[in-house]
């Protein structure tokens, strides 16, 4: 069951990781939550050659990227790439509209989130790098 969650749009400005390297990223905002994915690493998920790391984004005089808290990937028809955080949710993008979103012709492209029928138990659980 498909419902929606977020969305997600281009960095506004590259983020900056625990070491001090900066990156573009795309923010995933879902459920209220802020995440960050950097944009080279989505090309190669959405490429399906391996998958891109979700991270926590906190701002601290700018984005920061404070460590992978789950995983995003292409699976299955190769219409659509998967968010899979730690705590166990899973989110939904179509590949079109992340294309269009990473060719700046999208603002922005929609999320949905992945529930099992009758599950909403870890929706909102706090997610902490590990």
């Amino acid at each position: 069951m498909l419902e929606r969650a977020g969305y997600i749009q281009r960095g506004r400005c590259a983020a900056v990781d625990g070491e001090g390297r900066s990156s573009r990223i795309v923010e995933a905002v879902l459920n209220g939550r802020q995440f960050g994915v950097r944009v080279w690493e989505l090309r190669q998920a959405l490429d399906g050659r391996r998958p891109a790391r979700v991270e926590v984004l906190r701002r601290d005089w700018g984005p920061v990227l404070g460590g992978t808290v789950g995983r995003a990937e292409v699976l299955g028809a190769k219409t659509a790439i998967t968010l899979t955080l730690a705590t166990g949710e899973r989110y939904t993008v179509p590949i079109v509209a992340l294309r269009a979103l990473l060719a700046r012709a999208a603002a922005f492209a929609p999320v949905a989130a992945v529930r099992s029928r009758g599950d909403s138990s870890t929706m909102g659980q706090a997610l902490t790098p590990g």
